[in-house]
């Protein structure tokens, strides 16, 4: 399944806006030339004085970092409610970065989304995000997830998945945990089209095993159960027994999933961030993202080992938000 050409196609449709403010990677500015030639998106990258070697088009717009200056009382109405002592000055010179200045244009509706961090690290984008456009009504968890799929010669190429949390909260607790599945699911279901089965993801099947983590797992999946019932849940459960139907048979021959699962929810960001890196290196998948979700509007994160395939197909992303 080649989902990012159907995902390039709605893409082209739309025609968002999205900032990329690290105009000064050359990784960037690669992504940028493909995006502006196939027409994906039209782009606003910010001018921070280094040479941006880009050909004139109408789908681009390079903004100077000094038009920071006119959001300084914005932006320091946001931080003193939150800072004490937080001055107009401070402000300025805060705004004299261009990730903080790119999520000030998208909150002030100068675009439609920003895709950061091929030099910013999650944490960058993340900071800025929340102190600028913010969380989500009615939301309590900013997190991630992973789109994996895989090219045309693997054996999994007709398929599609998604991971979650591999990029955000070191240790969601059961609450946290839920609220990640129900993103994630969401998410994966609108970008896709495809009906998530959504596992809860442990060293342990159906009380095989049992510590504090485990726990964790199972509650956080009948809080999930009864806050989204339509949704197809199991957990909590091994990888193998999610994914391989001839294992479900054995180890969980009444569970919901019968190694069916599409959307993989783990445990915390040590086993998500592992189990994503190593499913791209060594399993040859392509991971897209980490996605960021329940922000109010799309601020996305980049790895930092990503390169311009990578940005494009996170741009297409941030589009379909």
């Amino acid at each position: 399944m080649d989902i990012f050409r159907k995902l390039e196609a709605a893409a082209k449709r739309k025609k968002k806006t999205i900032i990329l403010p690290e105009s000064y990677d050359p990784r960037v500015i690669e992504a940028a030339r493909i995006i502006l030639k196939r027409k994906l998106a039209k782009l606003i990258l910010i001018d921070t004085g280094k040479s941006i070697k880009l050909p004139e088009n109408e789908d681009l717009d390079i903004i100077d970092i000094g038009f920071a200056e006119q959001f300084a009382g914005e932006y320091k109405e946001l931080r003193s409610r939150k800072v004490r002592g937080f001055t107009h000055a401070d402000a300025e010179k805060a705004l004299t970065d261009p990730l903080l200045f790119a999520c000030m244009l998208l909150k002030s509706k100068y675009a439609d989304a920003v895709v950061a961090g091929s030099v910013y690290s999650t944490g960058n984008v993340l900071r800025s995000a929340i102190q600028t456009v913010g969380l989500s009504k009615g939301n309590r968890t900013v997190s991630s997830f992973f789109l994996i799929s895989f090219p045309k010669q693997h054996k999994l190429s007709q398929r599609v998945f998604a991971y979650g949390d591999c990029g955000v909260l070191p240790n969601p607790n059961a609450e946290q945990l839920s609220d990640i599945a129900i993103q994630t699911s969401l998410n994966f279901k609108k970008l896709t089209g495809i009906k998530p089965k959504t596992a809860f993801l442990s060293f342990s099947t159906k009380g095989s095993a049992k510590d504090l983590s485990t726990e964790k797992v199972l509650k956080a999946m009948h809080l999930t159960r009864r806050r989204m019932p339509g949704l197809v849940c199991d957990g909590e459960i091994q990888f193998d027994t999610a994914f391989m139907p001839e294992v479900a048979k054995r180890k969980d021959p009444k569970g919901k999933l019968r190694g069916a699962a599409n959307v993989f929810i783990f445990p915390d960001l040590n086993a998500g961030n592992i189990a994503y890196k190593i499913t791209e290196r060594i399993g040859g998948a392509v991971a897209t993202g980490p996605i960021v979700q329940g922000l109010a509007l799309p601020v996305m994160d980049l790895s930092r080992g990503c390169n311009a395939a990578d940005i494009v197909n996170m741009c297409v992303i941030a589009a379909m938000d």
